[in-house]
């Protein structure tokens, strides 16, 4: 029995509805705001309800609950819907104009699926047929988009494309050589898990899809696209593996990924993190065993994590890297170079020598933010990483827990806030 879904406290639609009255009936539209609300359809026997019609023995009604009015406005079906505009069923609207009483009930936000089964359920409803009559028309099953789909081999790939809602998609160790382009069209696409394949790049397309989760580990990339740190990926990714590739190097611009809370990248050849990894502050949980990683920077400090592993990777030890005796007197090139940078100015080889842009490119940011070139001082210092995570893994077997950081000081008044 169809109805028996909609009936009261089973299934209901929650939605916002602005109640309007009908023109054609001498009503007045006036002002009328929007307010979130519940539809739901009953049925009663005529005895038990003050609403009559015809002396049926059984009517069904539409029945409107809204937060001044819990119990609801009951409105009759069967007879009483003079139209219904659906022409947006798909974005969560319709319109349902009711004869007694002239109101117009303008429905939004609603579930584009729920919408659609209560308007075909009103529309088999006609004004002189009977319920008995109507049941075997009212059998409309509403087709079920996956959200979700999992290929387990290139046989179960899909040929014809993608469903348009998807999710989640899952091809895990099925030798998939390239990333679908086709997954690029996929705007509500949130996590896609391509591990355990033989990828070896990344399309730059990808940056338009919001992506919460992306898992390539197991692949063979050697390069993560600085494409992938901008567009709708930088705004919504926020777990990251890429362990287990052929990684050497991150992009200046992975700090731009301000959502990451997860982020693994394990058993690559990684030798460095980016100068300014320390930005990215909603980061909790971090891997990159299994490196070629010697130095972190020194914005690694500011780091806030709940767990940390960093084990089998050849740290280097501290000390003095780099003595400078004229850090108080800087020459003229790096003087304007600091401005330049200090300023945020834009600069190419159309504007300055192509000597200074090379020049510029150099630069080491001090401890105090600032740039440096060729004054300053290059030490490694130890941070233990007890002091930046909640849980560490130690960094070898005699379970250290200190790690190099890369320290350059451009004054001797930096020197002095460092030491102390």
């Amino acid at each position: 029995d169809f109805w028996r879904i909609f009936r009261k406290g089973s299934m209901r639609i929650q939605c916002e509805v602005e109640v309007l009255y009908s023109l054609s009936h001498g009503g007045n539209l006036g002002k009328s705001t929007r307010k979130k609300a519940v539809i739901s359809l009953e049925r009663k026997e005529a005895s038990k309800s003050k609403l009559v019609c015809d002396g049926k023995k059984n009517q069904i009604f539409l029945v409107l609950a809204t937060t001044q009015n819990p119990s609801g406005t009951k409105y009759i079906v069967e007879g009483n819907i003079e139209k219904i505009y659906h022409k947006y069923l798909k974005e969560g609207k319709a319109t349902i104009k009711f004869k007694e009483p002239a109101h117009l009930l303008s429905i939004n936000k609603a579930d584009p699926k729920q919408l659609h089964c209560l308007v075909h359920l009103l529309q088999s409803s006609p004004q002189n047929q009977r319920k008995e009559q109507l049941a075997p028309q009212l059998s409309l099953k509403v087709e079920s988009v996956p959200a979700k789909l999992v290929v387990i081999s290139q046989r179960g790939y899909p040929v014809n494309g993608f469903p348009p809602t998807l999710q989640r998609f899952e091809a895990v160790g099925i030798s998939l050589s390239r990333i679908d382009r086709r997954l690029t069209a996929l705007e509500n696409l949130k996590c896609l898990n391509l591990s355990n394949n033989n990828i070896s790049t990344i399309p730059e397309s990808l940056q338009s899809i919001p992506l919460v989760e992306l898992n390539l580990a197991g692949n063979k990339i050697e390069e993560y696209p600085l494409a992938l740190c901008l567009g709708n990926i930088a705004t919504s990714l926020q777990s990251l593996d890429l362990s287990r590739n052929l990684l050497i190097c991150l992009p200046t611009g992975f700090v731009q990924l301000h959502q990451l809370v997860r982020l693994k990248l394990d058993c690559n050849k990684l030798v460095t993190l980016p100068k300014s990894f320390g930005k990215l502050r909603n980061l909790k949980y971090f891997s990159a065993s299994s490196n070629q990683i010697t130095l972190l920077p020194h914005t690694f400090r500011k780091l806030y994590l709940e767990s940390i592993d960093m084990y089998g990777n050849p740290f280097a030890g501290s000390g003095l890297l780099r003595r400078c005796d004229n850090l108080s007197i800087p020459c003229l090139q790096e003087l304007a170079a600091r401005v330049i940078r200090k300023e945020r100015l834009r600069y190419s080889p159309q504007i300055l020598p192509v000597r200074m842009c090379h020049y510029l490119d150099t630069a080491k940011q001090c401890l105090c933010g600032k740039a440096c070139f060729d004054s300053y001082l290059h030490h490694v210092a130890h941070l233990n990483l007890h002091a930046i995570s909640s849980t560490v893994t130690s960094v070898n077997q005699q379970g250290k827990t200190t790690v190099p950081v890369e320290l350059f000081l451009c004054s001797a008044r930096c020197i002095k806030l460092w030491k102390q």
